[in-house]
């Protein structure tokens, strides 16, 4: 049984651990970015006044989460604002930050008993839909899969610069649902802008990244071109790529792991409303445990892309539930993810 008394835990040394994991996909997905097979990643455990929070990081050096161990040690996770500043100044990669903001909200729901969305008055709300991403390979592979998730109310289809679009109606020609179109930076902007016409004919309701990053002007060209919004995703990674997108994009695409997490991706979320963009939480190909941590600020958005753990084999963690796009938070305090495969976490 889950002990949800709440702690004070004043004075209570914090112990950190971590081990890197690879976990394996259930099929190879293709994008722009090359073919993913396994997915490493390092998972962080901070145990404090008999609590346990976890946290992940991808593309981690265990060196880098030894770092942050001297500045955990007399912290609480009420501390949590303090470290995180702390990790900034020390100038810890958003990636590996990502892991220790997950671990301390992790720790500072379970002390309060209380699952994370509740704690950010977030209960109650409607849940968008999840879209599910479709890698690229042939028009057979894009229609067997058309087929199989034809249930699903959203499908995303990655492209690569040799596509002009069209491959949006072979998946419409056997998906009656909505589609989203990941661009992942494959074309200029006059290209992208042509895609941007061939995919409306066939009724895509969005376009993430058709640039490259780095080209904001080129990234607004298209926002005013195309015939459907435009949402950046490379383009907007931290805090501070939100508010120069205000009229280059419709909306942002925020991940944990890029940003820094979860309290990186609040004030982008505040940020983007404030600019007038709409927001996407999205994911990475990654573990339960991340995906439902950013689960918990699925009421804040208007999309959400939440599907990057559905595809592995060996998942050492369950949480979050997406039954044919439709999410179920867990009722668990903290993040609610819960280890699953005890060998593989430290």
């Amino acid at each position: 049984m889950t002990d949800t008394k709440p702690r004070n835990g004043a004075g209570t040394p914090m112990r950190t651990g971590h081990r890197q994991i690879e976990i394996t996909l259930s099929e190879p997905f293709a994008s722009n970015t090359g073919v993913t097979t396994h997915v490493r990643q390092s998972v962080l455990r901070l145990d404090w006044s008999g609590l346990t929070g976890y946290g992940a990081a991808l593309a981690a050096d265990p060196a880098e989460l030894d770092a942050c161990a001297p500045l955990l040690a007399d912290a609480t996770p009420y501390d949590l604002r303090r470290v995180l500043d702390a990790l900034r100044t020390a100038g810890v990669r958003p990636a590996v930050a990502a892991a220790v903001d997950l671990a301390l909200h992790d720790l500072l729901g379970k002390a309060a008993g209380l699952p994370l969305h509740r704690m950010l008055g977030l209960a109650g709300l409607p849940l968008p839909p999840s879209a599910l991403s479709i890698g690229a390979g042939s028009d057979d592979e894009l229609q067997r899969k058309g087929r199989e998730f034809g249930a699903w109310p959203i499908l995303k289809l990655k492209l690569t610069p040799d596509d002009d679009g069209s491959r949006a109606g072979v998946l419409r020609s056997v998906y009656g649902g909505r589609i989203w179109v990941d661009g992942n930076g494959s074309w200029s902007p006059e290209r992208a802008v042509e895609v941007a016409h061939e995919l409306a004919r066939h009724g895509v309701e969005l376009l993430e990244q058709p640039v490259a990053r780095g080209n904001p002007a080129g990234l607004g060209h298209v926002h005013r071109n195309a015939p459907i919004p435009v949402v950046a995703d490379e383009d907007c990674v931290l805090p501070e790529d939100v508010l120069p997108l205000r009229g280059r994009a419709s909306a942002v695409n925020i991940k944990l792991t890029k940003c820094g997490g979860l309290r990186a991706a609040l004030d982008m979320i505040t940020l983007a409303r404030q600019a007038g963009l709409g927001v996407m939480l999205g994911c990475k190909t990654e573990s339960a445990l991340g995906v439902t941590a950013m689960a918990q600020l699925a009421p804040l958005a208007d999309h959400l892309d939440l599907d990057g753990h559905l595809d592995l084999c060996d998942d050492p963690f369950s949480g979050v539930v997406i039954d044919r796009g439709r999410i179920v938070l867990p009722d668990a305090p903290g993040l609610g993810a819960q280890a699953v495969h005890a060998d593989d976490i430290p």
